[in-house]
């Protein structure tokens, strides 16, 4: 089953007093860029305060609430979009930071204005248009969230010897994922029973070490599809799996074939 993009609003914004509200089961996901303001944004129990130049992806049916300080309101981007797979919505599957600096404010202003203009064009290409230039906002989101992450993991290696030792095993995860591992290896190089080991690696990583390592695992076939030209079979033995599960999982959690998600790329190249 494919995933469905679909975008239903965009807008470029000064929002009024009136920008103080709550939802509790939004249907859609949100991306707001920031220009210049004041104000709060809650996600679920998280308060954060939105500067200019930030990003913030707001998922379906997760609580939030907004409010704005007078006289110096906010002004942003926004749109209100769905990222689906059957009645699946896909960040509620995905674990990622609520928000990103953006590293070329430019660059992403001149997506938001294509946005607005492909979404009052009637030419018969814009809806493909609108998918392209949505998916490369998601695509920067993605990458610097990643990054962000990072980030945070190395900023937490000091702060005990659980973390520290934890962070050992990040980093030895994604230098050896075209090798067998299993938990029971992964534990022993910390000295610690299985069990352990797993509730401590979600405590600090928020998801379980083979979540994280399927994770790591299809982010570099993702690489590999898009930048090299080794075959299906040569990509699935760099990351450390069977032709057939490699498929099947790549499919599950990215919607396409390997060969699809290359095609998908070096479409987008030409």
């Amino acid at each position: 089953m494919n995933a469905q993009l679909q975008l239903y609003t965009v807008h470029h914004v000064k929002v009024g007093m009136e920008w103080d509200y709550h939802l509790k089961n939004p249907e859609v996901n949100r991306f707001y860029y920031f220009l210049e303001g004041a104000g709060k944004i809650r996600i679920r129990n998280r308060v954060y305060s939105p500067q200019p130049g930030q990003l913030f992806l707001l998922p379906a049916h997760v609580e939030q609430a907004f409010s704005t300080v007078e006289g110096h309101t906010f002004r942003k981007y926004f749109c209100h979009f769905t990222l689906t797979m059957g009645d699946i919505h896909l960040f509620q599957q995905f674990q990622i930071p609520h928000f990103i600096d953006v590293p070329d404010q430019s660059w992403l202003e001149e997506r938001f204005i294509s946005l607005i203009e492909l979404s009052q064009s009637r030419s018969l290409s814009a809806p493909l248009l609108i998918k392209s230039v949505l998916y490369d906002i998601l695509s920067l989101f993605l990458d610097q969230a990643e990054l962000q992450e990072n980030r945070e993991v190395w900023r937490i290696e000091a702060e005990t010897p659980a973390m520290a030792k934890i962070n050992t095993i990040v980093n030895y995860i994604e230098e050896h994922l075209s090798e067998k591992m299993s938990i029971n290896e992964l534990a022993d190089r910390l000295h610690f029973h299985p069990n352990y080991f797993i509730q401590l690696f979600k405590s600090i990583m928020g998801v379980s070490p083979i979540v994280y390592i399927t994770k790591k695992r299809m982010e570099k076939a993702q690489m590999l599809l898009a930048a090299s030209d080794l075959t299906i079979t040569e990509i699935a033995e760099q990351v450390g799996l069977d032709l057939y599960y490699f498929s099947s999982t790549f499919r599950k959690l990215n919607s396409l074939s390997p060969t699809e998600y290359r095609g998908l790329m070096r479409a987008k190249r030409e």
